[in-house]
């Protein structure tokens, strides 16, 4: 479980507009290639000078589409925020349209029939290609694609002969047509990343607590050590363990077990309340929570705060041989901090050293175990949490 989880809607909203990014690089290409093109389709029939600045400023925009990518692509994981990258990029694919919408006013001699319907078929082939590229967001498609239908089918209905007025009528037509049929393939998009996002989640999930599971635990220790090795700042794990569990089972019941388990990780789950932190069932009566730009200061908070959350659950523990009679937690962390490189075994490792001590020194209290030092900070009475 991470804090601020988005919703469905929100996370296929992301999918839809990280669809159409994934073109960013056949635009960048395929549109000065089409643009050159086209300025040699009018060579001879429009000024020289025009055609060359409006190839430049097509070319500038499509090479403009790259850094906007990279930029998208560093803030992709703020799927809140999506919805501006998806603004960004209508913006740039309506730049676009508008452009070749200036080219069939700009550079079609007035009553030529046979430029006339070269330029119907270049709106019908641009067209196309967007409906293909941008099927998936419907702003994106409708900022291109209708600044390239209007002003072509406007020009055939202003040259006022009967062959271009029933060209232009078929012009409307096709686009009306080809925007309707892309409905159904915007829903089967749409379905399919419903689809695909339900099975991830239900892959990553764990059945009894609904936390996240130790697969996707273990592939997000990967890239969140990654990412706080590239931008050096600190990362911190703590292992957390439920005391006398199997006592808990022996007098209560596995069902009852089952019950206290979801209880638990109610209760830690609410401690969560940075967005990238990942709280997990790493097995049995053990969970994990993976904390992302947190320090050794910042983690005995954290701290403080889980073993406030399972002493106020207050749930009776008859069961266990000392005199508590309730749940409580023994917790082992650790911080990688300045020091990377580092790998995901040996931040367990840590972690499970820390959580060892903390058992073996009588339960319900914290270790946190020191990576550069290889020492347990937690065996000093200042630094230990109590619980």
């Amino acid at each position: 479980m991470t804090a601020q989880n988005p919703s469905l809607q929100q996370q296929v909203r992301a999918q839809k507009i990280a669809s159409v990014y994934k073109h960013t690089w056949t635009l960048a290409v395929s549109h000065p290639i089409a643009g050159t093109l086209l300025v040699a389709n009018f060579w001879d029939v429009a000024s020289s000078v025009l055609l060359l600045v409006w190839l430049a400023v097509l070319i500038l925009v499509s090479v403009a589409r790259v850094p906007l990518y990279f930029h998208y692509r560093r803030h992709e994981k703020e799927i809140a925020q999506c919805e501006r990258w998806g603004f960004y990029f209508a913006a740039m694919a309506a730049l676009q349209g508008s452009l070749y919408g200036v080219a069939w006013f700009a550079f079609v001699p007035a009553g030529d029939p046979f430029l006339l319907s070269v330029v119907c078929l270049w709106v019908m082939g641009l067209s196309a290609c967007a409906v293909v590229g941008y099927a998936a967001h419907p702003k994106t498609l409708l900022s291109f694609f209708v600044p390239v239908v209007v002003p072509g089918t406007v020009l055939l209905l202003l040259d006022g002969s009967e062959r271009m007025q029933i060209l232009a009528a078929a012009l409307f037509v096709y686009g009306v047509v080809i925007l309707l049929a892309s409905a159904p393939v915007y829903r089967s998009i749409v379905q399919s990343i419903e689809l695909n996002l339900r099975l991830r989640e239900l892959s990553e999930k764990d059945g009894l607590t609904g936390l996240a599971n130790r697969r996707h635990f273990d592939e997000t220790l990967q890239k969140e050590l990654d990412r706080a090795a590239r931008h050096d700042h600190p990362m911190s794990l703590l292992l957390l363990d439920i005391d006398h569990f199997k006592a808990y089972n022996d007098h209560y019941g596995h069902v009852s077990g089952d019950h206290c388990l979801r209880l638990v990780s109610d209760a830690i789950a609410g401690c969560i309340q940075r967005s990238g932190e990942l709280l997990a069932r790493y097995g049995g009566e053990e969970f994990a929570l993976l904390l992302p730009n947190t320090d050794k200061t910042q983690l005995a908070v954290v701290v403080e705060r889980l073993q406030s959350a399972i002493r106020e659950s207050a749930l009776p523990h008859e069961g266990r041989p000392d005199d508590l009679l309730l749940i409580t937690a023994s917790i082992g962390g650790t911080t990688v901090e300045g020091d990377y490189p580092a790998n995901p075994e040996s931040l367990i490792e840590n972690a499970d050293t820390a959580l060892y001590m903390a058992k073996n020194h009588g339960r319900n209290q914290y270790f946190f175990y020191c990576r550069r030092s290889g020492q347990l900070a937690g065996t000093e009475a200042e630094e230990s949490v109590p619980g």
